[in-house]
């Protein structure tokens, strides 16, 4: 639901960008001129150089220097005149009433340094169809009138345009579009056709033309050119409406959002805050609707009117509406998120309605060793065992790592005996176990266990855990004394049986060593008891422990191979307690010749889940 919404959220901001323009490759450029004679004629040698412009408009604007007799003795140009200066945008529409091609570059007559690949980079988009108009950026700081007044004033009535030079005075546009908007008289005409053409939904793309030179304006000129485009700027935000959404709706909008946070953290209280009680709960989500649903609808009101007022396109206007939009639009989708888990969590029953949300629960490890990492896991749901997998539990590495299992290892439910195995690819969050495993337990299928649930779920059970001390075990296990040894490593295992306990007690750490090396190792606590040690399946030994128990408790040789195993204090505490010579299943068991034994070996590592 939430990938749908995202998905039409994103075409619609998008919407209208692959259309392709219907024009002929001509280009007439419009050079608006005042007192340009120092670099008018450079100008104009260089746009004479581009095969593509066959229509070149000189516009002296009242020019009191030589431009216009530079301009005169120029062939192929046409020269307009204006009697007394009435400023750029005035002589770009001079300019434009003349062109007769379908697409239109203006150029400023100052830049004395302009090449022709400068030019053709900037109508280069229009010819392939790429874009309806081009502004140019070039390498040099943005000026004071940019940085202290155009990109302030854009960025908060119109914040979807993102020019690095929304000022720059070279464009090029499609004719079509220049002829049904109105250009301003002053320095605010750039501007304006760029609000306009974004306003009516043209494809804007803005051009690198590298380095030119332009000459500096006087203070005085800096002052006019900011007050136009102040007032350019404003007026088109007037125009468009953009001042109602800003003032009218961009406040309600604020406020709908914290209604919808209201109802957020409502719900979020409700079920994770314990000292929230559902009174106040309630009481917060029925103020967040009651908010939420007053200014949802004075935010349609407004944008309604603003829709009818408004003289732009209906999809630059529904794309503009969005954009404003958007904060509502994302809190709307968490707020659906949000629902659709709870939904997910109903459970109807006959005379009462459960919602109880199952959360995932993230165990950062803070074991010193290199695989250990930042682990997501659960929560996990209960289904059927797969056909003729009846002694078979399938379950996830998450679910394993909880249990503190492996695979290939044994569970003993209920006295039967079932075997762990990796869930199927796309089944993480499933543990599939045959009926009478799910009997014993108390699940059903559907049902959802979280993860710090998952061991309690288990209690009484024993986990049979075959150690198999492989080579790559034994040469990467650094934290030990690594001597001389001659192990048959195919032929070794080592089960240790541990037992799940409500009590939390300091947490011991065992290993067992075969001629010095360190072959396996278990946690767990060690209460007041005996315990057995096995070798081959065969009773060996017994030893007292208790929880001041470290150092060497077994040391012993057999069959020419030192057996020693050693506790030792681990700085933690656990649930989990060694099995002692009354549980089900064995301490401690050795086989040296595992071949030979695994016949007779009915039991291995037993580990019994009774949180």
């Amino acid at each position: 639901m939430a990938y749908l919404i995202v998905f039409v959220l994103v075409s619609l901001l998008f919407a209208g960008s692959s259309k392709k323009s219907n024009i002929e490759g001509k280009v007439s450029v419009v050079i608006p001129a005042y007192n340009e004679e120092k670099s008018i004629e450079h100008v104009i040698n260089t746009v004479k150089q581009v095969k593509d412009i066959t229509e070149i408009i000189i516009v002296d604007d009242g020019s009191t220097d030589n431009t216009h007799n530079i301009v005169a003795r120029q062939n192929n140009v046409i020269l307009l005149t204006h009697e007394k200066n009435k400023g750029k945008g005035s002589a770009m529409k001079t300019g434009l009433k003349r062109v007769t091609n379908d697409i239109v570059l203006f150029l400023d007559a100052d830049l004395s340094e302009i090449n022709k690949l400068q030019v053709e980079s900037i109508i280069r988009p229009i010819l392939n169809g790429d874009a309806d108009i081009t502004k140019t950026k070039f390498k040099r700081e943005a000026g004071r009138v940019t940085e202290l007044t155009a990109k302030p004033l854009l960025n908060f009535f119109f914040p979807e345009l993102s020019f690095e030079q929304p000022l720059s005075g070279q464009f090029a546009a499609i004719k079509s579009f220049l002829d049904n908007i109105d250009l301003e008289h002053d320095y605010g005409v750039d501007i304006g056709i760029v609000l306009d053409a974004d306003a009516q939904g043209m494809r804007i793309q803005e051009v690198d033309i590298g380095n030119i030179v332009h000459e500096m304006s006087t203070l005085k000129e800096l002052n006019i050119m900011a007050n136009e485009v102040v007032r350019t700027i404003v007026d088109r935000a007037i125009h468009y409406g953009r001042l109602t959404m800003m003032d009218d709706v961009g406040s309600s909008i604020r406020m709908e959002i914290m209604g919808l946070t209201l109802i957020i953290f409502g719900i979020f209280g409700l079920f994770f805050i314990n000292p929230m009680t559902p009174i106040i709960a309630g009481a917060i989500i029925v103020i967040g609707i009651v908010i939420a649903a007053v200014y949802l609808v004075r935010i349609i009101r407004t944008s309604l009117r603003v829709y009818r007022q408004s003289k732009i396109p209906n999809r630059q206007i529904i794309r503009t509406f969005i954009q404003m939009h958007f904060p509502v639009l994302i809190s709307v989708v968490i707020l659906l998120v949000i629902a659709a888990s709870l939904l997910g969590s109903v459970n109807i029953a006959s005379n009462q309605i459960s919602i109880e949300p199952v959360s995932k629960n993230l165990v950062i490890s803070t074991s010193p060793e290199p695989h250990s990492a930042v682990d997501v896991r659960g929560p996990y749901t209960i289904d059927n065992a797969l056909e003729n997998e009846e002694h078979l539990v399938r379950l996830s590495n998450s679910a394993l790592s909880t249990l503190h299992a492996q695979y290939g290892d044994y569970i003993y439910i209920d006295g039967e005996r079932y075997q762990l195995e990796q869930a199927l690819d796309g089944e993480n969050d499933l543990i599939r176990m045959p009926e009478s495993a799910r009997s014993a337990l108390d699940v059903s299928p559907g049902d959802v266990i979280r993860d710090s649930d998952l061991r309690s779920s288990f209690e009484n059970v024993y986990l049979v855990q075959n150690i198999n001390p492989g080579e790559d075990q034994i040469d990467n296990n650094t934290g030990f004394n690594n001597t001389t040894s001659q192990i048959n490593t195919n032929n070794t295992t080592v089960n240790i049986g541990s037992e799940y306990t409500s009590q939390t007690l300091p947490e011991k750490v065992l290993t067992v060593y075969l001629n010095n090396t360190p072959v396996a190792q278990s946690s767990a606590a060690v209460l007041n008891s005996s315990y057995n040690v096995y070798i081959d399946g065969v009773y060996d030994d017994s030893m007292m422990l208790n929880n001041s128990s470290t150092g060497i408790i077994y040391n012993s040789t057999y069959d020419g191979t030192a057996i020693r195993v050693e506790l030792e204090n681990q700085n933690g505490t656990t649930n989990s307690v060694f099995a002692n010579q009354n549980s089900t299943v064995k301490f401690l068991n050795i086989n040296l010749n595992y071949n030979e034994s695994l016949t007779n070996n009915t039991t291995n590592i037993a580990v019994n889940r009774t949180n």
